[in-house]
């Protein structure tokens, strides 16, 4: 009997200790796991003719107010404002304000609201702005609420409005909006409809060329949530941008609720006559609700009404997938048949406005077997310990324990739109948690678990690097001089190693971009890296490389050669790379047309095809087809936030350069470069705006449709009788009032740029050389003349233009002529397109 006594004793100890370490083991996590803390910060908007516009979010913390141009207030002649504050039940103690200049340097006025109105969780007042603001002159409107002791900011751009027709515009936004849902629309939506040449298929991306099926939302019947509200992006001369947003819902064939966000965009122009639509755009895209049933009959994961560009990633066995929608990350676990939550800003239960507002992304790092995930949140934190912050968030997200735990956070005071487009360059994270981001033309290292950061490179231009697709590699060459380099380093980000490549005697080298995670890279011979009169450098490539890195040691994939010419640069896109050439024409560099080159070996071994599925209803839907499918329906599970019992904050000093260019359309950052004719190449295809890092405007879209030719351009007296190079810059400078002699600056090789820069301090000079005659038209709009070159040796000012000719003040005549439009194209064009200008 003592023999089996002992054994039952032995087991029955080991099953209480299991328990109990069990119950301890849970209460500890318990202890360390919490929910995201909900949001608290007010929501500000705006009336205007009693209509709801600007929706602003609060900033805890100064922010750069040159990056902080998302919405623009009108004000008419009484110079109010009229303000209300949605709390959500959160107290305001003070509410004060400034006006500045738009790059903040300028403090015009400041105070305090000592009257305003409450009602439950409403604040309300009218503000009268000074008599100080020019018309149709932008500012900085700030608006600062003080809430338990702390500052929380409120920004927007501030316009005294002058026949700008911003009444009249946002009033047919409005009812353009109302006719989408009536079934009057047919009386006037077609009027302003282009022909039906549209995708008739989707409800995700609708415009005027459409069907008016499509743009009334087909058979898709749906519901507002809440408010619509209006955002004016730009108010200017010739249209206002208002871009309206709001939430719906429906219910689906199985009877569940889904949500959709949805935009509409709105470029007008207003005339004596009708109101003309430049733009109507309207995208939707669904919010991913896991709890609903999300696999179709093939096991497939239908994320509904959306765009195809998916961000996901899979483990290696392709059972488990992680992606992005709306500003959450999901992933799914198809053997264990569950589908996580893993962040997400938004309740389980409807929709709060400060909880969706898309000012945040989120970038997959890696998926492991276990369906651990490393990610990184970036952007305006809408709640949690970050709420009213900007940064970047690196995340681990246990997928046994369903626990995210915060790395790091690196706080900015850089608006989200200027975030996203420079993270959108390089943001890795190597197996060391060694965290690679460029910010500010600086490639940063950040050890995620020392806290630390250090600066790998700086100064870095577009033309001085390239970054793999993964992230992985990054290509560089001496940003100090981008035309004389004779190698390039290979850096290796998962182990920080690095490899050469270096150029022949008498060749350049520059790296152009990558093809997946191959490398793409130029060849000049040195005799055809030339610099014209006007100072800029053409380099014309002969050759072109194409090399992998594997195991340490490169290998060629492709080596080519156009037949005839040289390269200019490449672009690259689906596995295709578009080589754009060049020849050489009385002594400079013109365009030649395109060659394709396609990728030797197309991803094929790809574990997840996005794919498509097509209802009545919804029509076009995205769905995810997987490799290992199964229909069985997924159970959620929503993750839990590690709480961390150290401080995971890291700030480092950013220094903005102060030579890039900022693409904006529809209050987004499109692009941000150094390269300021592909800035306007980019605004003048999508119809948006280029500014400087300071917020000036440098490029529009918009300009006057006719500048009469400026009076008789005078030569200083010393440059009379010169070549028209320094005639025409002499010129330049006479009409601002700052002569001096330029011959013997031009003779001794100092540039056109380099004169005008360093003579007028005031100004703003621009070289924009690489840009059509067309987009340079701006700068005369804007009441400067531009520095055009004609030929080798010989330059014009231009300064007028209408629809059909453009005037240009000839140097050796000395009288203003003019010439066909499409003739001066031409002309330029085969001169290279070069054209400095200045803007006060």
């Amino acid at each position: 009997m003592k023999r089996w006594i002992r054994p039952v004793v032995l087991v029955l100890v080991f099953i209480a200790t299991l328990c109990m370490g069990t119950l301890l083991m849970n209460k500890s996590n318990k202890d360390l796991t919490a929910s995201l803390e909900a949001a608290t910060l007010p929501v500000v908007h705006f009336l205007y003719n009693d209509v709801t516009i600007n929706e602003l979010h609060g900033y805890r913390g100064a922010m750069d107010l040159s990056a902080m141009r998302d919405t623009i207030t009108p004000i008419e002649d009484d110079r109010l404002l009229h303000v209300k504050i949605n709390t959500y039940g959160t107290a305001v103690d003070a509410i004060q304000y400034e006006i500045r200049s738009l790059d903040g340097e300028r403090l015009l006025a400041d105070g305090e609201i000592s009257e305003y109105t409450s009602d439950g969780n409403r604040v309300s007042f009218d503000a009268l702005v000074e008599n100080l603001l020019e018309d149709n002159q932008e500012y900085v409107y700030c608006l600062k609420l003080t809430i338990a002791g702390e500052e929380v900011n409120y920004y927007t751009r501030l316009e005294r409005v002058k026949n700008r027709n911003v009444p009249e515009c946002l009033a047919f936004a409005e009812e353009f909006h109302k006719y989408t849902f009536s079934d009057e629309a047919s009386s006037f939506i077609p009027r302003y409809m282009d022909p039906a040449t549209g995708d008739a298929t989707t409800l995700n991306y609708v415009d005027l060329t459409c069907t008016l099926k499509q743009i009334t939302w087909g058979e898709f019947k749906g519901n507002i949530v809440g408010e619509a509200v209006a955002d004016f992006k730009e108010i200017n001369d010739t249209y206002n941008v208002i871009v309206v947003h709001y939430v719906m819902n429906s219910v689906n064939e199985k009877g569940e609720t889904e949500y959709y966000n949805i935009e509409e965009y709105y470029r007008l122009r207003n005339t004596q006559n009708r109101m003309y639509v430049l733009n109507f755009e309207r995208t939707m895209k669904q919010i991913f609700n896991g709890e609903n049933r999300v696999l179709n009959t093939e096991g497939n994961l239908n994320l509904g009404i959306r765009d195809r560009n998916v961000d996901y990633k899979t483990n290696d066995g392709g059972n488990i997938i992680a992606f992005v929608q709306e500003g959450e990350l999901w992933c799914y676990n198809a053997n264990a048949k569950h589908i996580s939550r893993v962040f997400s800003f938004r309740s389980l239960e409807g929709i709060d406005a400060r909880e969706n507002w898309d000012e945040h992304d989120i970038k997959i790092v890696s998926v492991d077997e276990a369906g651990s995930v490393t990610f990184i949140a970036y952007g305006y934190m809408n709640r949690g310990a970050h709420e009213g912050e900007v940064g970047v968030a690196v995340y681990h997200y246990d997928g046994l324990a369903h626990t995210i735990e915060e790395e790091i956070f690196i706080k900015t005071n850089k608006s989200y739109e200027i975030l996203k487009a420079e993270l959108g360059k390089l943001l890795y994270v190597n197996e060391q948690e060694t965290l690679f981001l460029i910010m500010s033309g600086n490639l940063y290292e950040v050890d995620l678990a020392g806290k630390t950061s250090r600066v790998m490179l700086k100064g870095l231009s577009s033309e001085s690097y390239s970054v793999s697709e993964s992230g992985r590699y990054f290509a560089y060459i001496d940003p100090s001089d981008v035309n004389h380099a004779d190698f390039i380093t290979m850096m290796d980000l998962r182990d920080i190693s690095e490899k050469k490549i270096k150029a022949e005697k008498g060749k350049y080298l520059r790296p152009l971009g990558f093809i997946d995670e191959d490398f793409i890279y130029g060849i000049a011979d040195a005799n055809d890296v030339l610099t014209d009169e006007a100072g800029n450098i053409s380099f014309a490539m002969k050759q072109l490389k194409i090399v992998g890195l594997s195991e340490g040691n490169l290998s060629e994939r492709k080596d080519y050669r156009p037949s005839s010419g040289y390269i200019s640069d490449i672009s690259v896109e689906d596995y295709i790379i578009t080589v754009n050439l060049e020849k050489k024409s009385d002594g400079r560099y013109v365009s030649a047309g395109t060659d394709s080159i396609m990728n030797r070996d197309a991803d094929t071994q790809n574990n997840v095809i996005v794919g498509t599925s097509v209802t009545k209803v919804k029509e076009t839907e995205i769905v995810l087809e997987l490799a290992n499918a199964n229909n069985t329906e997924a159970k959620m599970i929503t993750s839990q936030l590690l709480v961390s019992e150290t401080d995971t904050s890291l700030d480092i000093e950013m220094k903005e350069s102060e030579k890039q260019f900022v693409v904006y359309m529809k209050g987004n950052v499109l692009m941000i470069t150094d390269r300021i004719s592909e800035a306007i190449d980019c605004a003048y295809k999508y119809s948006g705006v280029v500014v400087d890092m300071q917020q000036h405007y440098v490029w529009n879209r918009a300009k006057e449709t006719y500048v009469n030719p400026f009076g008789a351009m005078k030569v200083y007296d010393t440059d009379r009788g010169s070549g028209t190079i320094t005639c025409a810059v002499s010129a330049m400078l006479m009409r601002e009032e700052a002569g001096i002699a330029v011959a013997d600056l031009i003779k001794n090789g100092t540039s056109v740029y380099d004169i005008l820069h360093s003579t007028l301090k005031e100004y703003h000079v621009l070289d924009v050389s690489g840009c059509t005659l067309d987009q340079a038209l701006y700068y005369i709009s804007e009441n400067s003349p531009v520095f055009a070159m004609t030929g080798t040796d010989n330059a014009v000012l231009l300064t007028g233009y209408t629809s059909k000719v453009v005037y240009y003040y000839d140097m050796a005549k000395q009288s203003t002529e003019s010439m066909d439009l499409e003739k001066a194209s031409d002309l330029f064009a085969h001169s290279g397109n070069i054209f400095i200008t200045y803007l006060k």
